[in-house]
């Protein structure tokens, strides 16, 4: 059985869908709700949120739950359904944000010994420079074991050689890394 798309006329003169789908043609439903709709919700899910990214990720969450929903059965008004969705979804992306951000205050606490933006960037971008200075096999192994957070036994895994030649390299790039970025701060 082929999806039922019926198009019926609005008080406002738009198009609503009413869609029923079988399970082999769900895709081919949903591309065209997608094609006929999604320029509108992402504008509304932008107004209400007031973030292009964020609204797209909210649009594409509904999409995702439009299609779950068509496998189910029929949704009879596609346009309410997606507007309702959008307005849902950014109301539990906003809930969602403002306990994130409590949780964060709660485990940072106040701002005594927070270091400034430039403080960080410069730190970093002399680590950067120092490690482009370190050996092939010294920056692996840092990088590796300090960025990748690999324990010296994954690390070594990965690198194709010993756990004790991974300790070495650790040990011989961490004394050259202090000595490089020792200089770079002077």
């Amino acid at each position: 059985m082929a999806p039922l798309a019926s198009a019926s006329a609005c008080n406002e003169g738009v198009r609503t869908l009413t869609l029923r789908a079988t399970r082999t043609t769900d895709a081919d439903a949903l591309a065209d709700v997608f094609r006929a709709h999604h320029a509108d919700v992402v504008r509304l899910a932008y107004l209400l949120c007031g973030d292009h990214e964020r609204a797209e990720d909210l649009v594409a969450d509904v999409f995702t739950k439009l299609y779950r929903r068509l496998q189910r059965g029929s949704v009879d008004n596609v346009r309410a359904y997606l507007r309702r969705s959008v307005v849902n979804q950014v109301n539990s992306s906003f809930r969602r944000l403002a306990l994130e951000r409590r949780e964060a205050a709660r485990r940072r606490g106040d701002d005594r010994g927070v270091r400034a933006h430039a403080d960080d960037v410069a730190e970093r971008a002399a680590m950067l420079a120092a490690l482009d200075r370190l050996p092939p096999r010294q920056r692996t192994a840092v990088v590796l074991r300090f960025y990748e957070d690999l324990s010296e036994r994954e690390a070594a895994a990965v690198m194709g050689c010993s756990a004790g030649t991974v300790k070495s390299s650790l040990s011989r790039g961490l004394a050259k890394l202090r000595v490089l970025v020792s200089e770079e701060v002077s």
